[in-house]
């Protein structure tokens, strides 16, 4: 299940590359290093700005990690999120672990992605209506690129209005929790017939309840985020730019943001590793469609692949390491008093609990 989604990417980018392999090579070859250069220097600062961003939403609601924890926390859970094609909840289970090591509750990790995906899909759909909207100015064609780009930029606005209703209305927040809070436990009913205690769900309710009231208490502080953010993805933006730079093609910004737009949406096929292939077959059409040779597109794309997706997911293996290695330790003595803690027994003897 897990190397299945993988194999498949691998075979889709096979067909992609195979039949057009020569001049592919040859645009490769043509590569300016210092554009390359620049090109992975952008994808990192993304990753970058992607722990600032959890670092400081986490900061509004109270808890506080180091930057360099939050930049490392990033890194791994959206390395695995490429890899495990789950809709997003590897990763989110990954992130929720790490951060719990860290004392934080799940419930407040959970906030804290809600929070960030709201600023995400917004920003980003942002980014896609501007794109297209100046494109069309541009070239006054409403062709079906720009009325599919429309269309899934519409998508991705109902997505954030879904979290935003979260976010800001208790029942509507609370009718969905206990929807999800029964799917997942006929889930692990069916796997190992056991149950999420109800208690345990009351808990975790409350506590995500306390950490959106922190979040509206600070709300003049969320703006930081939504600039961390922009930023993040400007970066995304400038890796592919600089990688169209690298192999000589000098590409405007709304052709740019368009075929990165229908990269983005591929991005999110939950069963392909990171959208492997269907971005980059996408973003090649998109591009082929406004005048940029195939070639040159497909190559952009797995600049941009290898420096965005690969290259961090590596370094995120020796990243959970360390952070693995860095957890704070247990006080196995206080634990140790607690469990031999004395307890007076009816009969009238001590015992240890």
């Amino acid at each position: 299940m897990i190397f299945a989604p993988i194999a498949l990417s691998a075979f889709i980018l096979f067909f992609l590359i195979y039949p057009k392999y020569d001049k592919i090579v040859s645009v490769l070859r043509t590569a300016r290093f210092d554009y390359l250069f620049y090109s992975l220097f952008f994808a990192n600062l993304s990753y970058f700005l992607m722990g600032l961003s959890l670092w400081e939403t986490l900061k509004i609601m109270r808890y506080k990690i180091s930057v360099s924890s939050a930049w490392a926390i990033s890194l791994v859970s959206t390395s695995v999120n490429y890899f495990l094609s789950t809709g997003g909840v590897s990763g989110f289970a990954v992130r929720a672990h790490l951060l719990a090591k860290r004392k934080v509750p799940y419930s407040i990790c959970i906030t804290s992605s809600v929070v960030l995906t709201v600023f995400i899909y917004l920003v980003l759909d942002l980014i896609i209506l501007q794109g297209f909207i100046h494109q069309f100015l541009k070239t006054r064609d409403l062709t079906n690129q720009l009325v599919e780009g429309f269309i899934g930029a519409i998508i991705l606005l109902g997505v954030s209005m879904f979290f935003v209703s979260m976010l800001y209305h208790h029942h509507f927040r609370s009718t969905w929790a206990k929807r999800i809070y029964h799917m997942v436990n006929h889930v692990v009913y069916f796997f190992s017939k056991k149950e999420i205690p109800r208690e345990d769900f009351n808990l975790f309710e409350s506590q995500l309840n306390e950490g959106i009231t922190r979040l509206h208490e600070k709300k003049y502080e969320l703006p930081k985020v939504v600039g961390y953010v922009t930023l993040d993805w400007i970066a995304n933006i400038l890796a592919l730019y600089f990688a169209f730079k690298a192999i000589g093609v000098n590409i405007s910004f709304s052709k740019l943001i368009v075929g990165f737009s229908f990269g983005m949406i591929m991005t999110v096929i939950p069963i392909l590793p990171g959208g492997l292939g269907a971005m980059e077959a996408a973003m090649a059409a998109a591009y082929a469609g406004m005048g940029i040779p195939w070639e040159s597109g497909i190559v952009a794309a797995l600049i941009f692949r290898v420096f965005y997706y690969i290259i961090p997911a590596l370094t995120s293996m020796f990243v959970y390491l360390g952070l693995k290695m860095s957890e704070p330790g247990y006080h196995y003595e206080n634990l140790e008093k607690k469990l031999l803690k004395k307890s007076h027994h009816p009969g009238g003897t001590d015992y240890d609990i």
